[in-house]
């Protein structure tokens, strides 16, 4: 079966923010061609450039932060439980199986992305104490732990309620 090319602009975008970060991974720090994107993504370079500019590294920066706002579901008007955050995350490792490791090795990097990410869990760890209010600054980070955990473990979707049983909203 032919695989079909994204066709509105959000699942172009996505498209072409998932091909950057696979080939950020598998090729190399900034190691790939627009080309590679392009082919990866089934997107014309001109449509890559419409969007994300010219420069390997302001793509590669918009393609960080779209997937860190995406990963912390912080900047989003609609603001989702932990839980279901956790869901989209574990459902989108199916196409994005790189991405825990571009997260791993970013976030402990003295960089840009690095202190994106830095900042985004911290404001991600913020919110968290809002849905759970009850909770102490060592439980919320042992709920997002075993986010993490859940990720690197691949966790199927459906057992996240499973996983946050003890953790009851306030």
């Amino acid at each position: 079966m032919a695989e079909t090319k994204p066709d509105n602009k959000d699942e172009i975008y996505f498209a072409v923010c998932n091909a950057i970060l696979k080939m950020e991974f598998t090729k190399g720090h900034l190691s790939w061609t627009v080309s590679d994107i392009a082919r990866e993504s089934k997107i014309t370079r001109s449509l890559i450039y419409y969007y994300f500019g010219k420069e390997k590294t302001s793509i590669l920066e918009v393609a960080y932060k779209f997937i860190i706002s995406h990963f912390f579901n912080i900047d989003k008007v609609r603001k989702v439980s932990v839980r279901d955050r956790l869901k989209d995350l574990l459902n989108d490792l199916k196409s994005m199986p790189y991405l825990v490791n571009l997260f791993y090795m970013a976030k402990g990097a003295d960089s840009a992305f690095g202190k994106m990410i830095q900042q985004k869990e911290r404001e991600l760890l913020v919110g968290m104490k809002v849905e759970f209010p009850h909770l102490s600054e060592v439980h919320i980070l042992e709920v997002y732990l075993l986010e993490l955990g859940a990720l690197i473990y691949h966790l199927p979707p459906e057992r996240t309620d499973e996983l946050f049983s003890l953790y009851k909203k306030g």
